[in-house]
């Protein structure tokens, strides 16, 4: 009992002593560490990628991840799995199946910091969907950012470089644009339903979705294969978990930037472990890419209220979170 005691006492000042940090800075290192297990995860998706198809991967990852959020569903009630929406529900799994599946290839054929670099442009397809579908008006600034952005993508496509132009890169930026697109049906949904609502049936869908074409090139998979996708679906799990985390305790102008980290993180782990080496196109085009994303958020996140979760739709799809953990691809 005095072990028990001294523990629980050593845990409560531990806390305490976290609570006076801070905010902007406990914020920063919750956005940090969320980056180091985003990276992972697309570790985890390079590896499983050499052996398995995207819609095995799609398949075991969303199985495994309705085991994780089944306790979640079991406290709040299973009547949380009733919707008035399911159209829309089907639509944001569609292109959560869509956008998943392309991450894979990508992140499969391509360096992850290029891949991580195409990653971020999904805040300037959010933008354009705002135009074209939320009648949403654009100022000279963010315009002039949103180009930039694009141009920046242009720069990592290497048009005229030495080694040609990879397709690969078109399929990275088909899934920063599901991303987006995901996103934007989110923004839908959470006006009615419940985040383990949404939860349920992405992954309930997208595991029907990917049965078909799973069975079809269906292989079984290794204990190590196996151990990957837990991984997978546990990073992404804690990823979001931190970012939440992060956006809670600081403001959203101060926190935003530590996001770009996962750049780093992605270039190391490819450059140690996969031999990738960045092309100087890849270098410029993130410090183009990232330049004009972070002023989007930032110029969004400025006129909102600290410590508030969903900061803004536009600001919630730069930092890849939502209202509760997992929701996404």
């Amino acid at each position: 009992m005095a072990v028990i005691s001294t523990l629980r006492a050593a845990r409560y000042g531990a806390q305490q002593r976290w609570q006076a940090v801070p905010g902007n800075i406990r914020g920063a290192a919750w956005i940090m560490l969320a980056a180091v297990w985003f990276t992972g995860m697309a570790v985890a998706i390079k590896i499983a990628g050499q052996t398995m198809t995207p819609w095995q991967i799609v398949l075991l990852r969303s199985l495994m991840a309705l085991v994780i959020i089944s306790p979640m569903l079991a406290r709040q009630g299973f009547d949380k799995v009733r919707t008035q929406r399911p159209r829309l529900h089907f639509l944001r799994v569609v292109l959560g199946f869509c956008g998943i599946t392309t991450l894979v290839f990508a992140i499969t054929h391509l360096e992850l910091a290029l891949v991580t670099t195409l990653g971020f442009t999904r805040t300037l397809f959010v933008i354009v969907l705002a135009l074209v579908f939320l009648d949403e008006t654009l100022n000279v600034r963010r315009a002039t950012a949103t180009v930039a952005g694009f141009l920046g993508v242009v720069i990592c496509m290497e048009p005229g470089g030495g080694d040609g132009f990879d397709p690969w890169v078109l399929v990275a930026l088909a899934s920063a644009f599901f991303a987006a697109s995901v996103s934007t049906t989110i923004k839908h949904l959470t006006r009615t339903e419940a985040p383990i609502t949404i939860l349920v049936w992405s992954y309930t869908l997208m595991a029907l979705l990917a049965a078909g074409p799973a069975w079809w090139f269906w292989r079984l998979p290794t204990a190590e294969e196996l151990a990957v996708i837990a991984v997978m679906s546990v990073l992404t799990t804690l990823g979001q978990s931190c970012m939440v985390l992060g956006l809670r305790a600081g403001d959203a102008s101060a926190v935003v930037p530590f996001d770009y980290t996962r750049l780093l993180y992605a270039a190391a782990i490819g450059f140690l472990f996969f031999a990738e080496v960045p092309t100087l196109a890849t270098f410029l085009g993130a410090l183009v890419i990232v330049a004009s994303t972070l002023y989007i958020a930032l110029r969004t996140g400025e006129s909102q209220p600290r410590g508030q979760v969903m900061i803004s739709w536009r600001c919630s799809t730069t930092l890849s979170m939502s209202s509760l953990t997992t929701i996404g691809f």
